[in-house]
Parts: structure tokens; C-alpha cells; sequence
């Protein structure tokens, strides 16, 4: 429509209002689209913060910080955990049935609670022998173990330009703080090395984790999938226990702590988890939850009164600085493509 249109009175209505229909669907969109993003970082932030709790709640009630005597074993605190988030998220799930889940979704979850139970058991098994802010650390090698898989299994390849950036987050992630703790230990391989080690081999069972509910909650809500494999972890570890015969020492005074670490932990933290990874994609909610080191460190300060290195803040920059530089290499490979 010209402006001499509009001049002379020949306007055509019909347009007008479809112009602006348009136009305000696009600013919906818009405001949505932007909604979507600011609740995708505060989910990302969320878990990050509540994921970095674990390593100092659990450390306590793992082992004795003045003698050194083991408390609760690892299986039998990872069991328990679990329960408690399973059946914490029981009444909070939709309205849905098994049938209508499907049985391969019902498997995917039962594999997503193994894989998990897994991670928090060689965890707990690792914090007993490292410090919280190591723990803290080595959480980034979930990210690590991230990348790895969807570049084996899923296919995803990483361009010549991405390598270097990804070489930078395993340099920060596991190479310094673990050559470091060789170096501190006269390059023996000591409890505390062997404790990284599982806290690193944790990270590959919760990146496996999250990888196959980031493929599930495609299909099945968040809630519900928190459920299901809360629960199978919690029953897989309960029984692992019992066939090992570990003791179930738990006191009432321990029972808070138990209950923090299964709610906000394996519940909340894992739920906030996945709703990042489908409001704003892989590459940013990993980002963010990366931060997850540095509240980490804070909270073993804080709560346990570790010492805070600068090979350990060397270690978490590093990282830092080689996502940064990997979501630039992927933002601008996007924009190539786009164009």
C-alpha cells in the first residue's frame, strides 16, 4: 500500500489488519522466545548451584574429617538418595500412565537410573578419598564426557576449529588439577589421585546419564522421568547393597543431610538439568553449568573450611576460557550456515 494510497483514502483494510496480525505474532513470538531463554539460564544456574552442594553435604557423612574412619558406605547413601527423590517426585508427576510411556521409554529411564547410580557411587566412593574442591573440579568432566559421546554415538562431528577449544576444557577439567595432586604426593599414586579418578569416572556416568534423557524428554515429561529413574537407581543400589552385604548405619541426626542431597541434588538439580537442555540446547546449558565448579569451591570453603589453591581457580579459568572458545567457534559455524 503507498502512502498516496493512504493520502486519498484508498486504503484497503483487509491488509491493514493482516499487517498487523502479523506483527503481532511476531512480537509474541518474540516474547516468548525471550521468556523461554531467561528461564532456560535460571534452570541452568539452579542446577548448577544445587548439583555443587553435593561433594561438601556427602563428604561428612561418608567419613570421619578428624579420624579418617569410614561412616556410611557409598552404595548404601547413593541407594537411599535416590529413593528419596523418586519418591519425592511420585506426586508431582503427570497424570500419565506406564502404558502410554511406552515400554522403550520405560527402558531409556531404568538405563538413565543405572547409569546415575553408578555415577554416585564411584562419586562418593572418589569424595572419601579427595577434597570437595577437587570433586568440585572434576565435575567439568561431565562436560568432557559430554562431547565425547555425542561425537561416538550420536555422530556429531567436531570441526578442525572446535578441537582446540575442546582441548583446552580437558586440560582445565582433569590434566592440571590431576598433575598437580601427582606432583603434591611426589608423582605417587596416592588415595588422593585414586579419589579424582573415580570423581572423573563418576562424570562419564552422569554425561551418559544425560545424554539419554536429553533423548527421552522428547517424549516423556521431566517430572516423570526423574521418577522413574530416581527410583530404579534407588532400588538397583539398595539391592547392590544388600548382595554386598554393606552395613545400613544411618542415624537421625544424618537423615537432613540425606534428604538435602536427594531432593535438591538428584531431584531438582537433575530436573533443572534436562528443562535447560530443551529451552536453550547443549552447547548453553553446559556453559552455565560449568559454574557449578565455582560454587562448588565456594560451599567446600565455606562448609568444610578447604583451602582454596590458585592451581585450583588456574584450573576452573582454563575451563572457562576454552568453552568460551568453543561456543564462539560453534555460534559463528552456525551463522555460516545460516547465511
Amino acid at each position: 500500500m503507498s502512502t498516496i494510497d493512504v493520502f486519498h483514502g484508498n486504503v484497503d483494510h483487509s491488509k491493514v489488519t493482516s499487517n498487523k496480525s502479523v506483527h503481532n505474532k511476531k512480537n509474541i513470538f518474540a516474547i516468548l522466545g525471550t521468556k523461554k531463554l531467561i528461564l532456560g539460564y535460571v534452570a541452568a544456574i539452579a542446577s548448577a548451584i544445587l548439583a555443587s552442594l553435593t561433594h561438601s553435604i556427602s563428604k561428612p557423612l561418608l567419613i570421619d574429617g578428624t579420624t579418617g574412619a569410614d561412616i556410611i558406605s557409598p552404595i548404601v547413601l547413593a541407594g537411599i538418595v535416590y529413593i528419596v527423590a523418586g519418591l519425592f517426585f511420585t506426586p508431582l508427576k503427570k497424570n500419565d500412565t506406564i502404558q502410554s510411556i511406552g515400554k522403550k521409554n520405560i527402558f531409556l529411564m531404568v538405563l538413565i537410573g543405572v547409569a546415575e547410580i553408578s555415577a554416585m557411587i564411584v562419586s562418593f566412593s572418589g569424595i572419601k578419598e579427595t577434597t570437595a574442591v577437587n570433586a568440585s573440579i572434576f565435575i567439568n568432566s561431565e562436560i568432557v564426557f559430554s562431547m565425547m559421546i555425542a561425537i561416538i554415538i550420536f555422530r556429531e562431528r567436531l570441526q578442525t576449529k572446535e578441537v582446540p577449544p575442546f582441548l583446552l576444557i580437558v586440560l582445565g577439567a582433569a590434566i592440571i588439577p590431576l598433575v598437580y595432586d601427582l606432583y603434591s604426593h611426589n608423582m605417587v599414586f596416592s588415595s588422593l589421585v585414586l579419589g579424582d579418578m573415580l570423581i572423573i569416572l563418576g562424570g562419564f556416568f552422569f554425561a551418559a546419564g544425560n545424554m539419554i534423557a536429553k533423548h527421552v524428554s522428547d517424549n516423556v515429561d521431566v517430572k516423570r522421568i526423574t521418577q522413574i529413574s530416581s527410583l530404579s537407581a534407588g532400588i538397583f543400589g539398595i539391592a547392590l547393597s544388600m548382595g554386598l552385604q554393606a552395613p545400613f548405619d544411618i542415624t537421625l541426626d544424618q537423615i537432613p543431610a540425606i534428604l538435602l542431597i536427594g531432593v535438591l541434588d538428584v531431584g531438582f538439580a537433575a530436573m533443572f538439568f534436562v528443562i535447560a537442555l530443551k529451552l536453550i540446547g547443549s552447547i548453553k546449558t553446559i556453559l552455565l553449568f560449568s559454574t557449578a565448579s565455582v560454587f562448588g569451591m565456594i560451599f567446600a570453603h565455606l562448609l568444610l573450611n578447604e583451602a582454596i589453591t590458585i592451581f585450583n581457580v588456574l584450573s576452573i579459568g582454563v575451563v572457562f576460557l576454552g568453552l568460551y572458545w568453543l561456543r564462539n567457534k560453534i555460534a559463528k559455524s552456525e551463522e555460516t550456515l545460516t547465511t
